[in-house]
């Protein structure tokens, strides 16, 4: 599994030319993430793919640039038959990245003589992007009542992911308003239905244990706060919609899952950083004085995303002449209220402790990780700095340790890697008290017994920092 991630890494391949730097930029590091999550999130599978399946999955930008249509028809074919899930990745991510920069015929010429090969699983995976990049190569002769009957005919049952049916709706709706070629009844139409397909999904509130249940979730949640944006945007400027765009805008466990909706985002405004409009009803609060509803949100948006501007202005919003609370202490206590309760667990190796009634004033950081995980051992030598620069300080506030599964050999690993930071060896039984479902996993522990687990693939650091104003 280990070969065949690294292999993986090196052959995953986007050309360059396919978008702007920026968002070259964005694409390879969205994908490196991806894999690694597939890869340590599911890694007993990940052995069970064909080694073809790289190799066609790479070959297909290629064929695409250079308008080989049959050659990638064949190969997308083979590709399906081998590995369904590299196909649907590589249609829905690389090749509708490429139609978004650049419509030209290539990719709805593929994607007709791919439909034309009457595969009923791969033709229910491409009717919706199909029918986006038709609007796309025929804009100027569009049949705006044939392109409505398929909308609707795609909306007809519930959403589909696998398709990503809701998304190429917007996106063929956007293209027909664009040009001017349908009515506001038929957009409002069309959206009511986009939204109701979206909000019947069973844990678009709810969260669910299942890693699926939670990739589907912050998709459909995604599109949900784009669509009702959509709505508020260009059609009826109803604060209702901007605050229903702003609670499905991506939450903390969304972000865990970022990869689901990442691309969505990217093809549908181009901007694969800011993702979410909590902060565009935040500005509309405050253009109205609603200064504690605006406080309120904002300490939202800086729980699910506690970058140094986000909190900035979070501290400016709460420090106004009118209020002589402690920012400091309102925060602690807006975190601690946020986090799950600590399971009640006393856990100890020959050198260290970790108990949950001991936890002092202080905050605490687990590393849950494993010496058979590439990402932990990639991260393990700033783990090390962080845990020495943290230890010179005086007067922490941060305590660190670390939780180790399944490793081999640990003491010697440790030895041979000059590694000082604590570490405990725990069992299956503990990753299931705290829901480990990857690694590596990195836990903050509040003073008051909360803990929050930290998204994978973002800086762990600016979280830290952030959440215990480790440098206020």
């Amino acid at each position: 599994a280990k070969t065949r991630a690294t292999a993986t890494l090196r052959q995953l391949h986007i050309p360059p030319n396919v978008t702007t730097n920026l968002i070259y930029k964005e694409i390879m590091n969205r994908l490196l993430m991806v894999i690694l999550i597939t890869l340590f999130f599911l890694e007993p599978s990940i052995a069970q793919i064909p080694s073809e399946a790289f190799t066609l999955t790479n070959s297909l930008p290629g064929l695409w640039n250079k308008g080989q249509t049959e050659e990638a028809v064949e190969m997308s074919l083979e590709l399906f038959r081998v590995y369904p899930a590299f196909f649907i990745d590589r249609i829905h991510n690389t090749l509708a990245l490429q139609i978004k920069e650049d419509p030209e015929p290539y990719g709805y010429k593929y994607l007709e003589q791919l439909y034309q090969k009457k595969n009923p699983d791969i033709n229910k995976i491409i009717q919706p992007i199909y029918l986006w990049s038709k609007v796309l190569s025929t804009r100027n002769k569009i049949n705006t009542g044939e392109i409505l009957k398929e909308l609707n005919i795609i909306l007809r049952s519930e959403t589909n992911y696998e398709s990503r049916s809701e998304r190429y709706c917007l996106l063929t709706l956007l293209e027909l308003d664009k040009e001017n070629v349908i009515s506001k009844r038929n957009v409002e139409s069309i959206l009511d239905k986009i939204i109701s397909n979206l909000e019947s999904y069973p844990y678009i509130v709810e969260i669910s244990e299942q890693r699926h249940d939670a990739l589907v979730r912050g998709w459909h949640r995604y599109l949900l706060a784009y669509s009702y944006h959509y709505l508020y945007t260009t059609r009826t400027k109803s604060e209702e919609y901007l605050i229903k765009a702003s609670d499905y805008s991506p939450d903390l466990t969304d972000r865990k899952y970022r990869q689901s909706y990442f691309y969505d985002a990217l093809v549908l405004t181009g901007n694969g950083s800011e993702i979410g409009f909590q902060h565009v009803l935040k500005e509309y609060l405050l253009n109205h004085n609603r200064d504690k509803e605006a406080l309120t949100l904002l300490s939202e948006i800086t729980f699910a995303n506690p970058s140094d501007e986000n909190l900035a202005d979070l501290r400016k919003l709460f420090e106004r002449p009118d209020n002589s609370e402690n920012f400091s202490h309102y925060w602690k206590s807006y975190i601690s209220a946020m986090g799950k309760p600590l399971p009640h667990v006393i856990i100890k190796s020959d050198t260290v402790e970790f108990d949950h009634s001991k936890l002092g004033n202080k905050w605490t950081l687990i590393d849950i990780w494993g010496t058979w995980c590439v990402p932990c051992l990639e991260e393990l030598p700033d783990l090390q700095t962080y845990y020495t620069e943290n230890i010179r300080k005086k007067n922490t506030n941060l305590r660190i340790v670390t939780f180790s599964f399944g490793s081999q050999k640990l003491k010697k690993f440790m030895i041979d890697n000059k590694y000082s930071f604590p570490v405990i060896e725990i069992d299956k039984q503990t990753t299931e008290l705290f829901d480990i479902s990857g690694y590596p996993t990195k836990i903050l522990v509040t003073p008051n017994g909360t803990y929050i687990t930290i998204p994978f693939g973002t800086d762990w650091r600016v979280y830290v920092r952030n959440y215990t104003l480790a440098e206020n």
